[in-house]
């Protein structure tokens, strides 16, 4: 008996309804995805942004009056204008919308100045492309003299001070000048007694607290008069007095207060004349700020 073979080759070509439905589908979507991109970029650029974003979900209802506002606007010639004082008028005929120009306006009533061009920008609303094109004909008059004011405001207020004599000011006087607080007045007058006063204004150097910079600062202010400067008793001195007002090394100043401790009390100015290393303006300098009791 021969033997029968089924046809295998028709079962492959087969499909039952649902395989056919699913075909169908297949090659709608297939077709779908060849045709929508073309579709789509024909489409205005300023209609696929929404689109987009609603594809995720984002509510893109507050931006369609904007771009209705866009696609209205027709472009102008632009030409140079003040933001700060331009009217709407004005501000519409450089490609503003009425809502544009509206916001400007408000934030003008409101204290806000356009500096420059770059400030464009930073308007709510403002396109991009419109703040690039108008940017470089911005032209301000009104100058931004608020965070001056405010910095005016909150800067400490310090009287004119008059000159004063480092000699004979007292703490207040010295705590009135720039810089000077109550500490430091305090310390710069007793500093002076201790020494015996001042010699020069630069000795105010030699105080914890006077730097330089606030020297150079003071210095209209501070004066010193030759004929006030206070005399110390030079059978006092100390070392430091010696070196600091009479302007003495530290070596022979050692060897005037130890012959002082020695010998005793010095009578007269002669008796400094053999000491060695004490030049002649040394002595000068001992004549003129020193006395012997």
């Amino acid at each position: 008996m021969p033997s029968t073979h089924p046809n295998k080759t028709g079962s492959y070509f087969y499909f039952s309804k649902p395989e056919r439905w699913a075909a169908f589908v297949l090659l709608v979507l297939i077709g779908m995805v060849m045709v929508l991109p073309k579709f789509l970029w024909q489409q205005k650029p300023d209609l696929l942004i929404p689109l987009a974003l609603e594809q995720f979900g984002i509510d893109t209802m507050y931006m369609r009056d904007a771009y209705a506002e866009l696609a209205n606007a027709s472009v102008k010639d632009p030409f140079v204008f003040d933001p700060n004082t331009a009217s709407v008028t004005t501000l519409q005929s450089l490609g503003f919308s009425a809502k544009l120009a509206t916001t400007l306006d408000h934030y003008r009533a409101k204290g806000g100045i356009i500096k420059s061009g770059n400030d464009l920008f930073k308007i709510w609303g403002m396109p991009p492309d419109l703040a690039t094109r108008l940017a470089p004909y911005v032209r301000t008059s009104i100058k931004n003299t608020a965070s001056k004011t405010w910095a005016a405001a909150l800067r400490p207020g310090y009287p004119q001070a008059a000159p004063i004599d480092i000699n004979t000011a007292s703490i207040s006087e010295f705590e009135a000048l720039k810089g000077i607080g109550p500490v430091l007045a305090a310390r710069i007058v007793g500093f002076r007694e201790k020494q015996g006063g001042f010699v020069r204004v630069q000795d105010l150097l030699q105080i914890y607290g006077v730097k330089d910079s606030l020297l150079q600062t003071l210095a209209p202010y501070l004066r010193l008069e030759d004929g006030r400067v206070p005399k110390s008793n030079l059978n006092q001195a100390s070392v430091l007095q010696l070196v600091q007002k009479a302007g003495l090394q530290v070596v022979v100043a050692q060897a005037v207060v130890r012959w002082r401790q020695q010998n005793g009390a010095f009578a007269t100015f002669d008796e400094l004349e053999n000491f060695e290393g004490l030049s002649a303006a040394s002595m000068a300098a001992l004549r003129r700020l020193f006395f012997i009791e």
